[in-house]
């Protein structure tokens, strides 16, 4: 297995069974990476401001119950670190990451628990204004422990804007941990440009060396693209799915968020997933497209 340079895993943590789904994930990911995970948890003030701080006992309270919650999910990773903050929520867990210099951050979401509101106010708000990369994870998707931490069929969303280009190094830098098979699929709206036209633009921004890396196949597809991204997310079994951030509330990311069934990793342009870098170079693959 090849590695990427991911060096510190963020788990925001409020102790719920949602909250424990995700730092499993978490550890998996970082132990898998060598990286160290850190978990926070954020007690939210009443107002902009707080009435009065933080006590001392009841943030050594906070601290044995975040250290306890890790124990229970593996007792033998040592490289674990626990902050309690005070705040808003959303504000402070973003601070942290960046403080920190998080590579990732890691959150839970209801699934099929709350099929209506799949993600809370804090998660849509850290997705949206993140630096770092945000994986979700479903409340109903366990990590499989014999490659815990590692994606084998991934699938990237992407569009035609320059900005997707970024999204699918991200992808292709997952996919080179583990050889994966990766699709990128680009759903359109219209029959304008044709699906020729579409895939042989997407193929012209895969970096030659990827050939080596990773089973490419571009899927191009017109419909509605959220529903046919979670469609081919779930038909192909994929492990993860791989989307750009966010541009506006009504946007495709949202919708692909509140029906995603599997874990969805939201990549952001200002701290990028490392890329790897290799000498090897291939074919370029002349996978035509499918409809």
């Amino acid at each position: 297995m090849n590695i990427l340079p991911i060096r510190h895993v963020l788990c925001p943590m409020d102790l719920s069974s949602i909250s424990m789904n995700a730092l499993d994930w978490a550890n998996a990911v970082a132990r898998a990476r060598n990286a160290e995970l850190k978990m926070i948890y954020v007690v939210p003030t009443d107002g902009i401001v707080a009435t009065m701080g933080l006590g001392f006992s009841e943030h050594d309270d906070m601290m044995g119950q975040l250290r306890d919650a890790h124990s229970r999910i593996d007792p033998n990773n040592h490289r674990v670190g626990a902050a309690v903050r005070q705040g808003d929520p959303g504000t402070q867990i973003l601070q942290l990451a960046r403080s920190w210099s998080s590579d990732v951050i890691v959150m839970g979401a209801a699934g099929l628990e709350r099929p209506d509101r799949p993600m809370g106010s804090v998660t849509a708000t850290v997705v949206t204004r993140s630096d770092c990369p945000v994986l979700l994870v479903p409340n109903g998707r366990q990590v499989n422990q014999t490659r815990a931490g590692v994606f084998d069929r991934i699938l990237c969303a992407v569009d035609l804007a320059p900005s997707s280009i970024n999204v699918m190094k991200q992808a292709l830098g997952l996919a080179w941990e583990t050889h994966a098979r990766l699709a990128v699929i680009c759903v359109m709206t219209e029959p304008v440009p044709s699906r020729q036209h579409i895939h042989d633009h997407l193929l012209q921004a895969v970096p030659p060396e990827a050939d080596g890396w990773c089973d490419l196949e571009i899927v191009v597809k017109f419909g509605v693209p959220a529903t046919e991204i979670v469609q081919a997310a779930e038909s192909s079994a994929a492990d993860l799915l791989v989307i750009g951030p966010p541009r506006q509330w009504s946007s495709t990311t949202q919708a692909v968020l509140a029906k995603s069934l599997c874990p969805v990793l939201v990549a952001h342009e200002a701290r990028r997933l490392p890329y790897p870098s290799s000498e090897r170079t291939g074919a370029r693959s002349q996978t035509r497209p499918t409809s």
